[in-house]
């Protein structure tokens, strides 16, 4: 049961720390009837079924851990080749020029050819529109090209 218990750990992780336990247990109650001479050699394996706790328990936690790491924490710029809003004010204050912190976006510039924002900026106190349009979409590369108007 104890090698088993420790092929699943590594495969199953949970499975193989319940079963790790249970190893365990019966491999203690099985020691403790030495005294009585009608018993059973006690059963042997507890380094193994204490390895498969222990790898077991590793596992489980990084998988709980990754879980929620995907579900709750993960940037969606992560999961996404879209470029982020402050990315393309940026480009866009050092292409035209136009003064640090003057351009904003109403939202992330989609990763597709021919997607477009609207996005607007002062250009010595006067209010400017500029459209930023995406000419090329290949995986994490992502170009755009900026418009007055």
């Amino acid at each position: 049961m104890a090698v088993v218990a420790l092929v699943l750990a590594v495969l199953l992780a949970p499975v193989g720390l319940v079963l790790g336990i249970a190893a365990r247990r019966r491999i203690a109650a099985s020691s403790r009837s030495v005294f009585d001479d009608t018993a059973p050699d006690p059963l042997s394996g507890r380094g193994l079924a204490t390895a498969a706790i222990v790898v077991g328990l590793v596992l489980t936690l990084a998988e709980a851990a990754l879980v929620a790491a995907l579900t709750v924490g993960v940037p969606e710029s992560w999961l996404s080749n879209d470029l982020a809003a402050t990315s393309v004010q940026d480009t866009i204050e050092r292409t035209v020029p136009l003064p640090a912190g003057t351009v904003r976006c109403p939202g992330p510039l989609p990763a597709t050819v021919g997607a477009s924002i609207t996005c607007t900026g002062t250009e010595n106190g006067a209010p400017v529109t500029l459209r930023a349009t995406v000419t090329v979409a290949q995986g994490r590369d992502v170009r755009f090209e900026i418009t007055r108007g």
